[in-house]
């Protein structure tokens, strides 16, 4: 452990300043694009109820250290948009090699600080119940396909990005809310209409959970878990049926137990776990899930190695499905990977989702670290001293595969090189499509869920 603690003095990086970890700037046929460092986003939601229409009113202040014109991402058409008070446009455009796409701010900024306000209106995974004056909606997220984050939703940074997030959620058209919230931030009622969700300044764009519901159609159990640090975490287990609601509960606990032994206390306020149909799979969040009763385990691990320290990218989510795959396999030690080699971490440097070929050749590649480690305690000795030191920040494969050598006095080149960094493999023996713990699901079905 005194190794990886001295390691982090050399090779972690100033706390939430990630500019350094953005893609490289680059040029489209609107001009000179560049990332830039969010630092605070409030978000207004409203929910009309009469209307059935729900808005946005976004409110960004962000730093760019470069000129040019600012990116950010919006799927939404955008209603409103202006920065430092002037109107402006979101084009549209291309990263290069058309790897994905996400909006450019039509006015140039020097560098400094900046405002940027936006609105627009949300249809995604939202219902209005026109009867009972209520409504259901939730910012689903998902990581094997790309702009799957909370630009589904509003207006976001990238990955590699940390900051303050807060969601100030309205209702209009009625006279009360009869309205529940299933979140991982601090929750604060301000009136019969008006709720304040704030989130902490090391979350990305993949780790707030928000879930909506009219009031007692979700049946909930509440309950402390005394964790090895000795603080109590609240634990909040919710489904539509109470059986299935009672059947989490104490998987939760148990997982909970598990996890802390092996990696150390939960770096999280607490857990929050809604307990969705057999075959669903699920998604993680920090301290939260959305996951059927066979993928909890799997979801509570990305509570460490995902959203304890989060990938950067897309090149980076390897790493966490590579470990939660490994764990789900039971921590094999094997001498060899057992393939020929990989790109998971290799692709371009835009990249936004995760290779779901993690799951097998990543699941592979840790249980040929945790062989070469053996001497030294395994991969689980490296992973728990990682994860306990590194937490709440963003990782890279390059961080990944420098402090494993730190820890390890191993010299890794080959291999991240072959497997990691290397050709894409052919090798037909290993499942490369989607695992159980994470199926693809259509919208139409993610809209179910609310």
């Amino acid at each position: 452990m005194k190794k990886l603690i001295f390691a982090s003095v050399l090779l972690s990086s100033a706390a939430f300043a990630n500019l350094h970890l953005a893609p490289p700037d680059f040029d489209s046929k609107f001009g000179r694009s560049v990332f830039v460092d969010f630092k605070q986003a409030d978000y207004s939601v409203t929910y009309d109820i009469q209307n059935q229409v729900t808005t946005v009113k976004s409110k960004i202040i962000f730093e760019a250290t470069k000129k040019g014109k600012p990116l950010f991402d919006l799927i939404p058409d955008v209603t409103e948009i202006k920065i430092d008070g002037r109107e402006a446009i979101a084009h549209e455009i291309s990263f290069p090699g058309g790897v994905s796409t996400l909006r450019q701010v039509n006015v140039e900024v020097l560098p400094g600080t900046h405002t940027l306000e936006v609105e627009n209106t949300i249809d995604t995974n939202v219902i209005y119940n026109e009867d009972f004056e209520t409504v259901s909606s939730a910012f689903w997220i998902r990581d094997l396909k790309d702009r799957m984050f909370l630009e589904q939703y509003i207006p976001s940074n990238f990955e590699f990005d940390q900051y303050k997030m807060t969601f100030n959620i309205n209702f209009e058209g009625i006279d009360q809310a009869d309205q529940e919230f299933y979140t991982n931030g601090k929750i604060t009622k301000i009136s019969p209409l008006s709720w304040k969700i704030e989130f902490p300044e090391y979350f990305t764009v993949s780790c707030p959970f928000y879930h909506l519901t009219p009031k007692g159609f979700m049946r909930r159990i509440d309950f402390n878990y005394r964790s090895i640090s000795g603080r109590d975490i609240p634990v909040t287990v919710y489904s539509p049926w109470r059986k299935r609601t009672k059947k989490f509960a104490p998987e939760a606990a148990r997982v909970l137990k598990e996890l802390e032994a092996d990696y150390g206390p939960w770096a999280h306020p607490g857990l929050v776990a809604y307990g969705t149909i057999k075959g669903t799979g699920g998604m993680e969040h920090s301290g939260a899930t959305a996951t059927s009763f066979g993928a909890l385990d799997h979801e509570m691990l990305h509570s460490y190695f995902a959203k304890g320290v989060m990938p950067a990218n897309g090149d980076s989510g390897w790493i966490d499905e590579a470990i939660a795959s490994w764990r789900d396999k039971g921590y094999q030690r094997n001498p060899s990977t057992g393939f020929t080699g990989s790109n998971l971490g290799a692709h371009s440097p835009y990249k936004r989702n995760t290779d779901d070929r993690a799951y097998a050749l990543g699941a592979a590649f840790m249980s040929y670290l945790d062989y070469r480690l053996q001497d030294r305690g395994g991969l689980k000795a490296f992973l728990r001293g990682y994860v306990q030191t590194y937490k709440h920040q963003v990782i890279t494969t390059e961080h990944f595969k420098n402090n494993l050598e730190f820890f390890s006095g191993i010299n890794f080149d080959s291999e991240f090189g072959t497997y990691i960094w290397g050709k894409n493999t052919k090798d037909t023996k290993h499942f490369h499509g989607a695992n159980p713990n994470h199926p693809k699901l259509t919208k139409e079905f993610l809209r179910s869920l609310l």
